[in-house]
């Protein structure tokens, strides 16, 4: 679970970093915004490391990568008043199913043992 944890804080960070490199650019600061954007990804790529360590490469990095892209989706409709029409959302509905269907048909990598000095 805790693998889990380190996997949405990875996501949820990334997500943060690419709206607030945009929302820099065009609303305030963009030095800011690209400062935030920095410290973002670079706890989002530490978060996807420690996950990693028992998630699944493949499903770890796909989960990332397409959930994050959903979530900048929707948020960009939200907060910049980007288009969302009918094609987008079918085209995320696909992801998520994808993501499932990955996850569903890919067992996660054993425990680390510990190793006796």
């Amino acid at each position: 679970m805790r693998y889990w944890l380190f996997m949405a804080a990875a996501i949820v960070t990334e997500v943060a970093g690419t709206l607030a490199m945009k929302f820099g650019t065009y609303h305030g600061s963009r030095t800011a915004g690209m400062a935030v954007m920095y410290v973002m990804l670079v706890l989002s790529y530490t978060c996807l490391a420690m996950a990693v360590k028992r998630i699944p490469l493949a499903v770890a990095y796909g989960a990332w990568e397409s959930l994050g892209l959903v979530l900048i989706t929707l948020c960009s409709a939200w907060l910049f008043a980007e288009d969302l029409r009918p094609v987008k959302l079918v085209a995320i509905a696909l992801i998520i199913a994808g993501i499932v269907l990955l996850e569903r048909g890919t067992d996660e990598a054993p425990q680390e043992r510990e190793h006796a000095s």
